[in-house]
């Protein structure tokens, strides 16, 4: 199961006993993946759930709110996504109240109109708002987070999917008041809220709230930070080394250079010691090379630069 389902879990087990939380909460699962339709003169709707125990949790929470029984859950296969999703339809005359009550419809003396305004009446505080982004994420969520074999600190994303751009606008609107920012693309006939910062995204599942899941969410954020230190560690002491084995290259092929010039019996004996040293222990490190000769490396260092030095000018 991948992160965003877990978050799914988590939402499904987190107790709803006030009725304009639970309202909320189906709303906003509705305005997710609910299409409205006409039958036989009446109004209906359906929508979508992934997962079998869910859509049976929400058909409980229909009939416990609204008195109302659906009568079966349909498979939809969702090609796109390799998974199966289930379908549940609100019809027949207990319909039309319920879609009223969600805030999908109003009707005014006889006349139905339907609600563009994305919150409705069933948002009215900060709670009834998480309930209703909850259900949200419910329905067209989902959060993906780096794999363990990923060296990259990249691969946060958390999106919402909407079908119209003024309702993924308004959304992230209201978010963005509770400190939740994000950013909108459009992809193919959708429009998708996404936050790819780690530290956004744990923000946004501690709103929810999803204390389990931030929780978790933490521990791939340490885990990722410790494997990139690692890598950084391990990237310098390679670039390090490499440097090393560059400059001792270059020492070397100096020496050779100032054997082959007849300048090499003139050199200093401080230098001519170095050089001898460095030819016969050619794999030794600064330390190791600087101890034999019992000065400092900094010395050291300064003998090869004037070695490197002579054997250019020896070219010219």
């Amino acid at each position: 199961m991948n992160f965003g389902e877990q978050i799914k879990d988590e939402i499904f087990l987190k107790p709803m006993k006030d009725r304009a939380i639970q309202i909320a909460f189906i709303a906003g699962i509705i305005r997710s993946t609910g299409v409205l339709f006409e039958e036989d003169g009446s109004l209906g709707l359906y929508f979508t759930v992934a997962m079998e125990e869910r859509a049976f949790k929400i058909a409980s929470m229909l009939e416990r709110l609204f008195d109302y029984q659906v009568r079966e859950i349909d498979v939809k296969e969702d090609r796109l996504n390799k998974k199966d999703r289930f379908e549940m339809v609100i019809s027949g005359k207990k319909a039309l109240p319920i879609l009223e009550e969600l805030g999908v419809v109003t009707v005014n003396e006889g006349d139905i109109t339907v609600e563009y305004d994305f919150f409705g009446k069933v948002v009215n505080d900060a709670e009834t708002f998480k309930a209703f982004i909850r259900g949200l994420f419910v329905g067209a969520g989902n959060c993906t987070v780096p794999d363990e074999n990923t060296e990259s600190g990249t691969g946060y994303h958390l999106e919402l999917v909407f079908s119209h751009n003024v309702t993924a606008e308004t959304t992230a609107n209201r978010l963005s008041e509770y400190g939740i920012n994000g950013k909108i693309i459009r992809r193919k006939e959708s429009f998708v809220f996404y936050i790819k910062s780690a530290d956004a995204i744990k923000d946004f599942l501690a709103f929810l709230p999803a204390p389990k899941s931030v929780l978790n969410f933490t521990d791939v954020m340490v885990r990722r930070e410790f494997i990139n230190d690692v890598n950084r560690k391990k990237n310098c002491d390679l670039g390090n080394v490499t440097r090393q084995v560059n400059a001792s290259i270059k020492i070397t092929e100096a020496i050779e250079t100032l054997k082959m010039s007849g300048l090499y019996d003139g050199l200093k004996k401080e230098l001519r010691d170095t050089a001898d040293k460095k030819l016969e222990f050619p794999d030794d490190s600064y330390e190791e090379l600087a101890a034999r000769l019992s000065i400092t490396k900094s010395c050291l260092n300064h003998r090869f630069r004037k070695l490197v030095e002579t054997a250019a000018n020896a070219k010219e």
